[in-house]
């Protein structure tokens, strides 16, 4: 995979997850969107929304999320210009900081997915296509790393 199109890709899974983590915190907070979302018996978003695990630090996870892809979406859009905070960034600092955001997601992740399996006993499809696009983030950022720019 060439470098520019995997930062195309970083950038539509970064735009991808703010339109979710959106939709989410704007569930949260107005109750006349209805949530899009199997009722089943383990696929059921309403349950695990509705969970004490839901938020974090008395915050909607969905919130967390939002906040999580501006920043990705940021680096994203400034390693694809190729132009780091006014030029002050290397290309390689860029590409190294986004991989670190991006395992710092994986590992929100993994905390998150465990909450609801081992916790709460339910998956919310939402939260699981934001947790992919995570993952696929870092694995899209981590395949096209250069040897020298990984520390």
């Amino acid at each position: 995979m060439q470098g520019r199109t995997a930062d195309r890709i970083t950038l539509g899974l970064a735009v991808a997850g703010l339109a979710i983590a959106s939709y989410l915190t704007l569930l949260h907070y107005d109750s006349s969107i209805p949530l899009v979302c199997s009722a089943g018996s383990f696929v059921n978003c309403e349950t695990v929304l509705a969970s004490p695990s839901a938020t974090v630090w008395h915050l909607p996870v969905a919130v967390w999320g939002l906040g999580w892809f501006v920043i990705a979406l940021g680096f994203a859009a400034m390693v694809l210009r190729g132009e780091g905070l006014a030029g002050l960034l290397s290309s390689s600092t860029l590409r190294s900081a986004s991989l670190a955001w991006s395992a710092a997601g994986t590992a929100g992740v993994m905390y998150l997915v465990f909450q609801e399996i081992g916790v709460i006993g339910k998956l919310c499809a939402w939260c699981t296509a934001v947790h992919v696009i995570i993952i696929a983030m870092l694995i899209v950022q981590v395949a096209t790393m250069r040897p020298r720019e990984v520390r």
